[in-house]
């Protein structure tokens, strides 16, 4: 009995690492995808303004997906939920530094949040089934 409640505890600590392990690195990967986008819309000067939220949501989405995908590598398990559930820290922590940084809450914020919460389910599924 004693040893199946610590062979749980391991498992959930193991779980949380993981997802806040997926979760740093997926914001560190959107973070530099952004940066290079910011780049190349600099370079261009011909962007329209109506094209750049959408490519910072495919940015985060894809940065989601990279964080899904490590988390999913690192837990071996329940890839779908622990994907999520790291897209949805990633969602937080930029929705945190967006509002720190004088930003509103809109209609595109709750799609974003869907998006990148979908992104992270899809790389935990590719973490988990992937072959070692």
């Amino acid at each position: 009995m004693k040893n199946d409640v610590s062979k749980k505890k391991k498992e959930l600590i193991r779980s949380v690492r993981a997802v806040l392990t997926g979760a740093l690195a997926g914001s560190a990967a959107a973070m530099i995808l952004l940066l290079v986008c910011v780049y190349a819309v600099v370079k261009m000067q011909s962007i329209p303004y109506g094209a750049i939220t959408p490519l910072s949501v495919v940015m985060t989405c894809l940065g989601a997906f990279i964080g899904g995908y490590i988390c999913g590598r690192i837990s071996r398990r329940l890839g779908m939920a622990l994907g999520a559930a790291c897209g949805g820290i990633m969602f937080l922590i930029f929705v945190g530094i967006g509002l720190a940084a004088g930003g509103i809450i809109g209609s595109v914020t709750l799609i974003r949040l869907a998006l990148m919460a979908a992104s992270g389910a899809l790389g935990g599924i590719a973490g988990v089934n992937r072959r070692r």
